[in-house]
């Protein structure tokens, strides 16, 4: 695994970001120019994609990073980044990626778009439901899905806004690997919902504020996202269920560019949930140090923390910590379950003056380590 992390990290170093034109930073004045001569912030990075994750093994492939900031209207200031990427990439467990997904303020922060749409061949795991699940029973299934995810959110407030979000997925051509000669798969001698496939659509309202200096790496400000939605045969989809989301997220600056960062969220869910949307305890986001679909269940709650400092050039580093778990009651949670994570990793600024990053985390947990390298960093 070393190997994969030192790949990517000489890769990444080799990328041409240096060539990358050098931008003004959020609220920064321009004495010089008037209204009519300030112009948008915008460029693009093209990327070749390496990564590692335990879901996926090493991945492979080329992305495109747009980014633009538009100068208000009414004083001198520019919006928060916006952000569009499309991503192609194949990985060493048979798994395609096709994804265009963006994130765009418009001017003066009016409205904030969200989406995705996006194709996938995946092959995932499954161990059984619940905490007390062994790694002897893992079983492989493969299935394919098109999504497509749109949200038009409209500032009500001081970088408070709030909208629709809509979801649509189609699960299709599932392969269910039995686990031995004598044993099924679980998820088809469990009946789990999903397991034959499904569409899962439905609708929801967000309500966020959103008040970082800056989007793909926050020194101060918060995060708070609220979203519940409804899935099932209202919105044409086979899957009928409710599901209600909370993460919030607090950065502390203690000193120039070194960042303490908090995070906590739930994935709350009741009905009929296809095993695809089932709330999982870890990846590349929180429990860091656990495979995202080690551990399922209808709920999860979980809280992390992270502290981000410069080295030198453009490396920084990263230190974190969590706790979390799955559980379809809050009595399910323990002490002698309780998933906990700890881990630290590097930072290459892929374009420094817009903070974006690509990381490479390692992650401990109860079942031991996890390697990620991704985009962007965990929240």
């Amino acid at each position: 695994m070393v190997k994969y992390l030192a790949a990517a990290l000489l890769l990444a170093c080799l990328l041409p970001g240096t060539g990358l034109k050098t931008y003004a930073q959020d609220q920064e004045p321009i004495s010089a120019q008037s209204d009519l001569d300030r112009k948008t912030v915008k460029g693009f990075i093209p990327i070749p994609v390496l990564y590692y994750t335990p879901d996926t093994r090493l991945g492979f492939g080329a992305a495109v990073l747009g980014y633009f900031k538009l100068p208000s209207k009414v004083d001198t200031s520019y919006t928060r980044l916006s952000t569009v990427r499309l991503i192609v990439d194949y990985t060493l467990n048979k798994q395609t990626d096709q994804l265009l997904d963006w994130v765009i303020f418009t001017r003066d922060e009016g409205y904030l778009l969200r989406g995705e749409l996006r194709h996938r061949i995946y092959t995932d795991r499954f161990y059984g439901i619940g905490n007390n699940t062994s790694t002897d029973d893992e079983g492989r299934y493969a299935y394919d899905y098109v999504s497509a995810r749109f949200a038009g959110l409209k500032k009500i407030g001081a970088r408070t806004f709030v909208g629709p979000d809509l979801q649509v997925t189609n699960y299709y051509d599932l392969e269910l690997d039995s686990l031995d000669e004598n044993r099924e798969s679980l998820l088809q001698a469990q009946r789990i919902p999903g397991y034959q496939g499904g569409l899962n659509s439905g609708l929801g309202l967000v309500f966020l504020v959103d008040s970082r200096d800056n989007v793909a790496f926050a020194s101060s400000g918060i995060y708070l996202e609220v979203s519940g939605y409804h899935f099932g045969r209202t919105f044409g989809g086979d899957f009928n269920y409710n599901n209600f989301n909370l993460d919030f997220r607090k950065y502390f600056e203690l000193k120039p560019n070194k960042v303490l960062a908090f995070n906590t969220s739930f994935n709350l869910n009741n009905g009929e949930i296809p095993v695809m949307r089932m709330a999982p305890a870890g990846g590349d986001r929180i429990l860091r140090g656990y495979a995202k679909n080690r551990f399922l269940e209808d709920n999860f709650a979980g809280a992390q923390l992270e502290y981000r400092f410069p080295l030198f050039w453009r490396l920084g580093m990263a230190a974190f910590a969590g706790a979390g778990d799955v559980f379809e009651k809050p009595s399910d949670v323990t002490f002698s379950t309780l998933k906990y994570s700890v881990g630290s990793g590097l930072r290459y600024a892929l374009n420094p003056q817009q903070k974006l990053n690509i990381r490479a985390d390692v992650g401990y947990g109860r079942e031991g380590v996890n390697f990620y390298i991704v985009i962007g960093e965990a929240f």
